[in-house]
């Protein structure tokens, strides 16, 4: 696994979520324990989610009014913010010099050119303010699922790229993942789940997506397959079998919280590891047999406590994870064995106010 200099933790601000400092940077120490604090942001609001782009650090600002803000890594300083153009923004990448929002409640992904958030309101700009006069591009495909309360509309959770040339949207009110051009932003296709699922992030493992399922406790495996063999006439996802992210099928039922979040691939991608919020586990899954012409289901392997409540993100690096806590206001720190399963209790429990997102830099 890489080794890495810097955690970066990032949590909501307001009351409602569960009050935090917003972004925070620590140091780590050279046996991947988390060290000193190094550097705070000032005036980023509920800073769902983190990631790289070139020479800066973008976090979503989960808001009614979507924004999008550029930090400097080393600092935190906000270098400049833009409007992702709907509301609750929880998902970010940065891809070929644009950023792709996942903005939940309004069901929309969002993007638009990184140049366009660096120009936008600079430090010392009120929070929630005027946020440049960039207007992103708006993506939608709306739709519905049967789970009363939660799949009335659409609600993009994740943003994911794709080694294609496409970008991937989660949609969890909609049971479906759908496919975009990352170039034309045009509709390619939609991976459909199976009703209920709820689908919130995704893996993938060459031609194989994983996907969460945040309503239904599964992880479902889908393929990458060709509509016309040998014709070029482009390609779809095809559903395969989805297995519980626990023991047995029955534990999911027997649960009164049971809601799967993050979703990350092992560096050698022979396991998967899933964090669960209301049992708050984290589960390992052995996905060595998902490949080639004849793969098979994923086999659970283990499950730990994820060291707090609430497991809502994690980070695997340096033979560690670093899983985010939310409702407990921390994160804990995991070895990995040489096995890559996580001890039974964490080496280190980091107190942050409410965190929803970890990165390494």
């Amino acid at each position: 696994m890489p080794t890495t200099g810097a955690l970066i933790v990032s949590g909501y601000t307001e009351a409602g979520y569960g009050a935090g400092p917003g972004v925070q940077r620590f140091a780590l120490q050279d046996d991947g324990t988390v060290g000193e604090r190094t550097a705070e942001a000032a005036g980023v609001r509920n800073a769902s989610f983190l990631a790289g782009a070139g020479g800066v650090l973008l976090a979503v600002e989960e808001l009614k009014d979507g924004t999008v803000a550029a930090l400097d890594p080393e600092t935190l300083a906000v270098l400049g913010r833009a409007s992702t153009g709907g509301a609750d923004p929880c998902h970010v990448i940065h891809l070929g010099g644009s950023v792709w929002v996942a903005n939940y409640s309004s069901g929309t992904a969002a993007v638009l050119p990184l140049a366009a958030v660096l120009e936008g309101a600079q430090p010392g700009t009120e929070p929630g303010s005027e946020a440049g006069t960039a207007r992103p591009e708006l993506l939608s495909h709306p739709g519905s699922g049967p789970v009363t309360g939660r799949q009335g509309e659409s609600h993009a959770h994740q943003v994911t790229a794709t080694p294609w040339g496409t970008v991937l949207v989660s949609d969890l009110g909609a049971d479906r993942v759908d496919v975009y051009f990352a170039d034309s932003r045009v509709l390619a296709d939609s991976a459909e789940l199976p009703p209920g699922t709820g689908p919130r992030h995704v893996s993938l493992k060459r031609g194989f997506m994983f996907v969460a399922g945040e309503l239904d406790g599964h992880l479902h495996v889908l393929r990458r397959a060709e509509m016309a063999p040998g014709k070029g006439t482009g390609h779809f996802w095809r559903w395969l079998f989805k297995v519980p992210l626990a023991p047995t099928e029955g534990e999911i039922g027997l649960a009164k919280e049971f809601f799967p979040s993050h979703i990350q691939l092992s560096e050698d991608g022979t396991k998967l590891y899933a964090a669960v919020r209301g049992p708050n586990t984290l589960v390992v899954l052995d996905v060595s047999g998902v490949e080639g012409d004849s793969p098979r289901p994923p086999v659970f392997l283990n499950l730990v406590p994820s060291g707090g409540n609430w497991p809502r993100h994690f980070a695997v690096a340096n033979h560690k994870i670093y899983v985010a806590n939310q409702l407990s206001n921390n994160v804990a720190v995991f070895d990995l064995d040489e096995n890559g399963l996580p001890g039974t209790e964490p080496v280190q429990t980091v107190a942050f106010g409410s965190p929803t997102c970890v990165v390494l830099a």
